[in-house]
């Protein structure tokens, strides 16, 4: 036997440096993304103070530009008495004060700057002016209503105040600008710092990647092709093919293996060669078996396909005499159906089955005939010298066997014994063919039955139903005129033509009724029973005893359940019984159908008397008779009947 290599230790470097590589670069990954996502988030953030910087400008101008809207307002209503404007006046006042507030909410979420405290003084001296406009404004609206105009002081206040208004606007804007401006220098910054960050990962990053590169394809590619070089010399049959081992890690165990296997194809090789030679002669030996198995198929005949199969068995088998026994329906006793060889060979009685023999082994005498017990029971004892024997089955059941034998000793190998179990085998599909040959048969003849039962029911029985009907419509009109020969004519015609419309269902009923492909002889009788109760008002029961399966052939079932349909016709007709029992029961080799009913019972000596035949008990007895069984009789007026039919089972 091959012994296993030897472990070799290696202490595996190379997943250690895969790993430390791998985390250096993750870590600087992580590093170069949480550096990238702060520097983001703080531009983010200076985008957002920019949008609010320009949000304030805005407001400023348009706080400036509604205080020089309202002031040309006024000065026009008092130059030219525009006293009709008041409402659009009050509606700009409405305006600058919701700019105010919008002002003063931007400026609320702003962070602290160095110009806070100037805006805050600057927005505080624009509300004051705006208040002095609405002051000024109240006056003029005031004295319009009057009939009155502005004095001179109150159009230079109006003018002053515009003046500071737009200077303070221009002052906001002039810090609102410089903080923009302080904010974009801040975002360049980063995003320089940004580019940067990046540049020196990429340079760095590459660095590593050139470093790994040489070291990997040293330590890793360079060795890897050796390997591939090698695997394709082992695809291309060169088994010597062996790889170098240069490093201590994970390469290395690799080429270690690469070398242990190569050694392990190698013995494979040697052990496939001889394998390869016993395969050819168990091709030779199939080839054989294919040629006698086509040779079997192309004969129809049961005796031929044996007696051919017992022929080949010793011929191949380079023995004496060969020969083919079946076990009987008792399992005890051997029957050969198919012998070769001299006729002193083989006994002439049929001896008993030998246990080998109903366990299913194959059995061989190399020489010694009394050290050796399994033997064969049909041959003669100077012929066991050299005796082989192989079971033939039916499925997991032995029913017979096969065997050679020689006056000469020799010794079976194990080629021998596959051999003529494979004789045995089709010794058996031959059996089992001929069987399913008779089944078949069985199942084209239950077809013409249904056949026969249509063409009944499509032309009998339908001409037998007008009939009856034309006869009862003559019958009710020749009786509308009162009592006469001919009226009582047709009613005797009528209930002749009636009976025989229940006769020809009754026959269509029975012809039917047929052990279906799978349904088997139990469901059958379930099924024919109940349509039986069902049609004519008596009710059958079925019993199985003990519950033990019923075995029949195909063609003993047909006629079973032919026997069984007979002798509840005979019920319906003659006995006039409102019960029936159909028992089976099973006692190997045999199977008992017993037919029971509760009617009126008839005299046992009247079954011989020519009256008695349309009972049907001489049909149903020539059944019974025709597959090796028989039929009895059990009856007595007022008692009932009892028939019992006996056939012979099936393993």
């Amino acid at each position: 036997m091959e012994q296993p290599p030897q472990p070799v230790q290696f202490p595996g470097r190379i997943s250690r440096r895969l790993s430390l590589a791998l985390t250096a670069i993750i870590a600087m990954v992580l590093l170069v993304g949480g550096i990238s996502l702060a520097l983001a988030i703080r531009i983010s953030r200076i985008n957002d103070a920019v949008d609010r910087e320009n949000a304030h400008i805005q407001i400023t101008d348009q706080i400036q530009t509604t205080f020089q809207r309202i002031s040309f307002e006024l000065h026009q209503m008092h130059a030219a008495g525009w006293f009709d404007r008041k409402e659009d006046v009050q509606k700009l006042h409405q305006d600058l004060t919701r700019h105010l507030e919008t002002f003063r909410d931007l400026h609320r979420g702003e962070e602290n700057f160095p110009e806070e405290q100037q805006e805050l003084a600057l927005f505080a001296e624009l509300r004051e002016s705006v208040a002095q406009l609405r002051a000024l404004t109240d006056r003029m609206l005031t004295a319009s209503g009057r009939g009155w105009r502005l004095g001179p002081m109150d159009l230079a206040q109006l003018n002053v105040t515009s003046h500071q208004v737009a200077r303070k606007a221009d002052d906001l804007n002039t810090i609102h600008r410089l903080k923009v401006t302080r904010l974009l220098q801040a975002s360049q910054g980063m995003m320089r710092a940004i580019v940067a960050l990046y540049l020196g990962f990429l340079l760095v990053g590459g660095a590593l990647v050139a470093v790994a590169s040489v070291v990997f394809t040293r330590g890793i590619a360079v060795p890897l092709r050796a390997l591939a070089d090698a695997a394709l010399g082992i695809a291309e049959g060169r088994l010597e093919e062996r790889v170098a081992v240069r490093s201590p890690n994970e390469i290395g165990q690799l080429s270690h293996a690469f070398n242990v296997m190569a050694d392990r194809l190698q013995g494979r090789e040697r052990d496939l060669r001889a394998a390869h030679d016993q395969l050819e002669q168990k091709v030779r030996e199939t080839q054989t078996l294919y040629r006698i198995g086509t040779e079997i198929l192309g004969l129809h005949q049961l005796d031929r396909i044996l007696q051919s199969v017992v022929e080949k068995a010793r011929e191949l088998l380079r023995s004496e005499a060969a020969a083919l026994c079946m076990l009987t329906q008792e399992q005890d006793e051997l029957v050969a159906v198919a012998t070769s060889g001299p006729a002193d060979a083989f006994r002439s009685a049929s001896p008993p089955a030998t246990r080998d023999l109903r366990a299913g082994r194959t059995a061989a005498t190399p020489g010694d005939l009394e050290a050796h017990i399994p033997r064969c029971t049909v041959m003669q004892p100077e012929f066991l010298r050299a005796h082989l024997a192989a079971p033939v089955r039916r499925g997991e059941t032995v029913i017979g066997m096969i065997c050679v034998c020689s006056r000469e000793p020799r010794a079976f190998t194990a080629a021998d014994r596959d051999l003529l179990g494979g004789l045995a085998t089709q010794a058996a599909i031959a059996i089992e063919n001929a069987r399913l040959y008779e089944e078949v048969r069985s199942l084209a003849t239950l077809e013409e039955r249904e056949r026969i039962a249509r063409e009944m029911h499509d032309g009998l029985a339908q001409a037998l139903g007008l009939l009856h009907m034309k006869l009862r419509r003559a019958e009710e009109q020749s009786g509308a005129a009162g009592p006469s020969p001919a009226a009582d004519g047709l009613r005797e015609m009528a209930a002749i033509t009636a009976g025989a419309y229940e006769e020809v269902r009754q026959s269509i009923f029975g012809l039917r009724t047929m052990v279906s492909r799978g349904l088997g002889l139990i469901p059958t009788l379930t099924e024919y029973l109940h349509e039986f109760s069902a049609q004519n008002g008596i009710a059958v029961e079925l019993e199985v005893a003990d519950g033990r399966p019923i075995h029949l052939s195909p063609a003993s079932e047909v006629q079973l359940i032919r026997i069984i349909q007979e002798a509840l016709t005979n019920v319906r007709k003659h006995a006039g019984a409102s019960h029936a029992w159909v028992r089976l029961h099973r006692e190997d080799p045999w199977v008992q159908a017993a037919i029971e009913d509760d009617g009126r019972g008839f005299e046992p000596a009247t079954l011989t008397s020519p009256a008695r035949l349309h009972f049907g008990l001489q049909t149903m007895r020539e059944r019974a008779e025709g597959l090796g069984g028989k039929l009895e009789i059990d009856t007595a007026p007022g008692h009932g009947t009892r028939i019992i039919a006996i056939l012979p089972g099936e393993t």
